[in-house]
């Protein structure tokens, strides 16, 4: 009698650690645009008013930190433009704030996605960031668009170093967004704190003044404000005859890796308590 011949046994293929890293890949960069999406509508709505609103809101920082300067009767510390003095302190500024503002406020908003399956807590983060790298890019733009249309040059001395000031102040509102956004995962107050400290920066950051200009022990205390010697770095950019003794390049870029460090810290370690 002849035996049964049985079916051949087929051995899946085998999977290559790329193949395995580009599909997990995909799937994030799939989780991230979706979040994107929902981020968009949930903050500026379906229609394009919403949208433009957020944009143009930056501007109102400019017309309030030329109506103190105006109600003052302050003449502008640098150059002989005053709305061009007061960009150069309010444009950081604000990359700075609404990226620390929106980073800080992701988990919170947004933990019942992480229910969903595949939806990860770097996710949430990463899709926030790049929503943060478009829309701070257009109130650049927009800002500098609507100096030159009121009649404003713009005779930036050095662009690069000017550029790389603005995405040092982005940087610093990532980094200090995830960190007080992580915190709050562990004591919600945290959220309140990072809050406070928009408008303290606004004061101490050199915003409405030339650091140059203060008492020497007061000086030497804002030095170890990054957004302080941002500010300074971007005018130091822009306007061809300031030179600053505030302002220091190294001790700045150490204390924004310092914090970037902290916060790509401490968002795995939430991940774990979440």
């Amino acid at each position: 009698m002849q035996r049964p011949r049985h079916a051949p046994k087929r051995h899946a293929p085998a999977r290559h650690a790329a193949e395995t890293w580009a599909a997990a890949s995909g799937m994030h960069a799939r989780v991230v645009g979706a979040v994107i999406m929902r981020d968009l509508q949930t903050r500026f709505g379906t229609g394009y008013f919403g949208f433009l609103l957020g944009l143009i809101m930056p501007l109102g920082h400019l017309t309030i930190a030329i109506g103190v300067t105006t109600l003052l009767g302050r003449p502008t510390p640098l150059g002989t433009d005053t709305p061009i003095f007061l960009m150069t302190g309010v444009l950081p500024f604000i990359l700075w704030l609404y990226g620390h503002r929106q980073i800080m406020l992701t988990l919170l908003q947004n933990r019942p996605l992480l229910y969903f399956p595949g939806v990860d807590i770097f996710d949430l983060f990463a899709a926030r960031i790049v929503i943060e790298v478009v829309s701070g890019t257009l109130v650049v733009l927009i800002v500098l668009a609507t100096l030159a249309i009121l009649g404003h040059e713009l005779n930036v001395a050095n662009w690069p170093e000017f550029i790389y000031g603005l995405v040092r102040a982005w940087l610093m509102g990532v980094a200090t967004g995830l960190i007080f956004g992580c915190l709050a995962t562990l004591w919600g107050a945290t959220i309140i704190a990072g809050n406070i400290l928009g408008p303290l920066l606004w004061v101490a950051s050199g915003v409405l003044f030339l650091p140059d200009g203060l008492p020497e022990k007061l000086r030497n205390f804002l030095s170890f404000n990054p957004l302080c010697q941002i500010v300074d770095g971007v005018r130091i950019a822009y306007f061809s005859e300031y030179s600053s003794s505030f302002y220091d390049m190294s001790l700045m870029d150490k204390s924004l890796l310092v914090l970037l460090a902290l916060g790509m810290t401490l968002v795995p370690l939430t991940r774990k308590i979440t």
